[in-house]
């Protein structure tokens, strides 16, 4: 005969009923919060840019030499997982699904237009350093071309929501991750300008690298959205650098070392900006990337420039 009284039977039970119930309701309100929730801004970015490296890896082909499959795979792993079928609808209902990007290039301005606008600094830095990558890609052979102008690039980013003019204020500009982008440019136009010195009017095509180089490089230190930066103490530009090895022996090489730890330095640099600070070490990025492809060429290109 059992020692538990009816009725505590019976409650033991209505309890695990009433257990049962509650996960079951938990687990449908989890259902529907996933199926429901608003996409945030990152997230659609996060899932576009996935799907522009879906599209880069399965239409445009690149050379495998310089983006081989698992650097694509690498790149496609950085942007996580893919799209649910809630998320998907999402995208629709918000127009975020773009068309295939023409060209490798393309993609890469694509990327950076997302990344002008993330809150996210990991996935920023993602997005930066895989544009600069497919630039990098995008430039490889091109020679002179690749660095003869950029008003495309700059005409792409006025046309995106948010540009403006100069940087907020001193001391919010000395403050920021754009110290160390304008410093890294510096360095680079530092570097060209000894290149110059050193390769001569004799030079020929490498010498118009390295000039068209420089000339990109004033341009950008020129801008007013860094004529807040100039001013602080210390101050990010200088009368003399610390050169690359070898520009002794191989000038022009030793630009495309420079350029390439610019480029490093701008990736990081982005993720700890944001604006038109972001804007400008974007269009700064772009050309660090396509200069350091252009002079001293890397095969493959790297997946993720500047980040761990």
């Amino acid at each position: 005969m059992s020692s538990h009284p009816p009725a505590d039977r019976a409650r033991a039970w209505r309890l695990a009923a009433l257990g049962l119930v509650l996960a079951l309701l938990l687990v449908l309100a989890a259902g529907a919060w996933s199926l429901w929730r608003p996409l945030s801004d990152d997230d659609a970015a996060r899932l576009a840019a996935r799907a522009a490296t879906g599209s880069v890896r399965t239409q445009l082909h690149p050379n495998p030499w310089l983006l081989p499959e698992d650097a694509l795979t690498r790149q496609l792993d950085a942007f996580g997982p893919p799209a649910t079928p809630a998320q998907q609808r999402r995208l629709e209902e918000r127009g975020a699904v773009a068309p295939a990007p023409p060209s490798l290039e393309a993609a890469a301005d694509d990327l950076a237009r997302l990344a002008r606008s993330t809150e996210d600094e990991h996935l920023t830095a993602d997005l930066a350093a895989v544009a600069a990558s497919w630039w990098a890609g995008a430039a490889s052979g091109r020679g002179a071309d690749a660095l003869s102008s950029q008003d495309d690039a700059r005409e792409t980013e006025q046309e995106t929501e948010g540009t403006g003019g100069a940087v907020t204020d001193r001391e919010d500009a000395c403050g920021s991750g754009l110290t160390t982008a304008v410093t890294a440019v510096d360095r680079s136009l530092f570097t060209a300008e000894t290149a110059a010195a050193r390769t001569g009017p004799e030079a020929g095509t490498a010498g118009g690298l390295v000039d068209g180089a420089a000339e990109l490089h004033r341009a950008a230190l020129s801008d007013p959205r860094v004529a807040p930066v100039l001013e602080c103490e210390p101050p990010p530009v200088a009368g003399h650098h610390e050169l690359p090895p070898g520009v002794q022996e191989d000038p022009v090489r030793a630009l495309g070392r420079a350029e390439q730890e610019a480029r490093d330095t701008l990736v990081r640099a982005a993720a700890s900006s944001s604006g038109e600070q972001r804007a400008w070490i974007l269009e700064a990025l772009r050309t660090a990337a396509r200069a350091g492809q252009v002079l001293d060429p890397e095969q493959p290109v790297p997946a993720l420039p500047g980040r761990p």
